[in-house]
């Protein structure tokens, strides 16, 4: 979590010169080592986990039907403590969601979403599609989590990264047990494969500060048009960024850090 300051939250203000870097669904904060030592030096990496995830706030009861807004309100939360009024913020998958939806209460200097979950229309076949891959993913992870050993073979650990990696192997034993830890260990998710409430993810009416979505050449989670859909209406920069997977800051750090550089140096001044 985002460490609190030592005085408690004060006036909030813009945070120009931070980037709050947001994990997806069933990752961590780890996912964004390798990009925050590619920042340029101006820039400073706040990187929280996500409320539902390991290591992060738990969700209230009622999380099968406010699980993503209670994941919105705990981000805010955090910012307050930190007083932090807007700030540059960058999301993966859900986190990508995520991004927007702080955009959309005003909390963002400009907005930078990699492969961002939420575009596919409820109940159509792209959300029973994506449902299905997370039902598949934890159910592997459990089992992986109470036999760790079993990924120190490479075929191994090339069949768990290969729906959300462009390159398997180039990702280390350590960080792959980390995936699969924070996989097995996720409330949220857990929460979004029991109850559709829980994977409901409100639809982005409007962004209040510079954004760009960057989608995944080798995106095996949100791969075709559905994921794009629901995003269409906001007419923001779209670009494609080819030979990464659903994971982009797992394949090239650099390529992403850059992406987050570019964002931050060409948003435009905005109204709170």
């Amino acid at each position: 979590m985002i460490e609190q300051p030592s005085r408690g939250p004060g006036r909030r203000q813009d945070a120009p010169d931070r980037v709050l870097l947001l994990h997806g669904m069933g990752c961590g904060p780890w996912v964004w080592r390798e990009v925050e030592a590619a920042l340029p030096p101006h820039l400073t990496a706040v990187a929280p986990v996500v409320a539902g995830h390991r290591g992060g706030t738990r969700l209230s009861r009622d999380a099968a039907n406010s699980a993503p807004e209670q994941m919105v309100d705990d981000l805010e939360r955090q910012l307050d403590q930190l007083s932090i009024d807007r700030i540059h913020v960058v999301g993966n998958s859900l986190g990508g969601w995520l991004a927007l939806r702080l955009a959309e209460r005003g909390r963002a200097l400009s907005v930078l979403c990699l492969a961002p979950a939420g575009g596919w229309r409820p109940g159509s076949v792209g959300e029973k599609l994506v449902v299905s891959r997370f039902v598949l993913g934890h159910r592997v992870a459990r089992r992986l989590e109470r036999t760790p050993r079993f990924l120190r073979a490479a075929r191994v650990r090339r069949a768990v990264l290969a729906p959300v990696v462009h390159d398997p192997p180039a990702v280390t034993v350590a960080d792959t047990v980390r995936f699969v830890q924070d996989l097995a260990d996720c409330q949220a998710l857990r929460a979004a494969i029991g109850h559709a409430e829980a994977r409901q993810l409100t639809a982005i009416l409007r962004v209040g500060a510079p954004t760009t979505i960057a989608w995944s050449g080798d995106d095996r989670v949100l791969s075709g048009d559905w994921a794009r859909d629901g995003f269409r209406h906001l007419r923001v920069d779209e670009v494609d960024v080819p030979d990464v997977g659903h994971l982009p800051m797992l394949d090239d750090p650099g390529l992403v850090a850059e992406l987050i550089a570019n964002r931050v140096r060409t948003a435009a001044p905005s109204s709170p």
